[in-house]
């Protein structure tokens, strides 16, 4: 048997379920927000946080500091993306 990490997936709590879906919805608006002038940087910032997402949705563990940094990220993303 392998020792990674992936492939010791477990399952998905409420919490990382919405968790996940929060960073997917966030991921699709990027793409699309006029603030980021650049749409090779939107697309970047959206593939990390729809990466987070799958992993978490996948029942694979983030680490701390990563998905403390996506969850600042998308925090951020999201107060600057309101109206």
């Amino acid at each position: 048997g392998s020792n990674s990490r992936y492939d010791r997936a477990r399952p998905v709590g409420d919490r990382e379920a919405a968790e996940a879906r929060a960073l997917h919805l966030i991921g699709d608006l990027v793409c699309r927000y006029p603030g980021i002038s650049h749409p090779d940087v939107a697309g970047q910032v959206a593939h990390v946080l729809h990466a987070t997402a799958i992993e978490l949705d996948n029942g694979r563990s983030v680490p701390i500091e990563v998905r403390r940094a996506v969850r600042g990220l998308a925090d951020a993303l999201r107060r600057q993306m309101q109206p």
